[in-house]
């Protein structure tokens, strides 16, 4: 029996031989590992029959846009070892397996070479409360997002300003203010606010920097997609601000929804149909 003082924690990894044991991996020598998702409390509780893992693969570098929870389909999750080795793991929701509790422990013994620092095991929780947590915005809000400018949507384009800020955002914050779940008519724009969130304490003035040209060249994208304010029929963007996150107050949590990269999801092959993209902060 499993105890509260096991070692076995969310964001443990397998080792090679178990997870050939219990079926998981086609061969010892696997570049794939096996990450448990199941919560602290779930795991030594015997109540809880299952546990859940997600076979993820080893990739070289984890890419930024795939970090601390952007993109609610992917995370790239970084382990580290007291040389200082890194080893990166690509996780998605499609490859989540849950495993009879009594096979698992008998059979699972995860490796102590990796550990998550609290940063990725932050980003890992992120990632799997999005999952179910993210209303979406309004369908007419979505569907304005998509327009084209030049040959991209809005949307697209959004990423694509933020993704060279990526290391030193927090995340991408969107006030509609009393219409956050209103459907509006043809002609009867969304007023929006943006919030660009950087991480002052690990990035400095750096992360401000960046900030502040990704919130300049957000709202020239606004822009020029829908005129300025006063003549917007559509998304009138009143404000686009780089705030330290250790200026954001629960308060203001309260009152916007952030927006992930979802955008990236539409490049998987075949394409499918569009996915909303909002998603309130976790």
């Amino acid at each position: 029996m499993i105890g509260r003082d096991t070692e076995w924690r969310q964001g443990c990894v397998l080792i090679d031989e178990d997870a050939y044991a219990l079926g998981l991996v086609e061969s010892k020598a696997s570049d794939k590992r096996i990450v448990v998702i199941s919560h602290d409390c779930d795991l030594p509780n015997n109540a809880e029959p299952r546990v859940e893992v997600i076979v993820g693969a080893v990739i070289q570098k984890a890419d930024p846009m795939f970090a601390r929870a952007r993109n609610p389909r992917c995370l790239h999750l970084r382990f580290s070892k007291q040389t200082g080795e890194e080893m990166c793991v690509e996780l998605r929701h499609s490859n989540r397996i849950d495993l009879p509790r009594a096979q698992f422990f008998e059979l699972g013994c995860h490796d102590r070479d990796f550990i998550l620092n609290p940063d990725e095991k932050r980003g890992l929780k992120q990632w799997l409360a999005a999952r179910y947590g993210r209303p979406a915005f309004p369908n007419a809000f979505e569907n304005r997002l998509r327009k084209l400018v030049g040959k991209k949507s809005v949307e697209y384009n959004i990423g694509k300003i933020l993704e060279p800020a990526s290391t030193h955002l927090v995340g991408l914050f969107f006030d509609l203010g009393d219409d956050r779940v209103s459907e509006l008519s043809d002609g009867e724009p969304y007023f929006l606010s943006i919030s660009v969130v950087y991480d002052a304490t690990e990035g400095g003035q750096v992360a401000r920097d960046v900030a502040e040209k990704a919130a300049i060249d957000l709202e020239a994208l606004f822009y020029r997609a829908y005129g300025t304010p006063e003549v917007a029929n559509e998304i009138a963007l009143e404000k686009c601000n780089a705030v330290a996150d250790t200026y954001l107050t629960l308060a203001d949590l309260r009152k916007v929804d952030q927006w992930r990269l979802e955008y990236i999801s539409l490049r998987e092959t075949p394409v499918g149909d569009f996915f909303a993209v909002g998603e309130s902060p976790s």
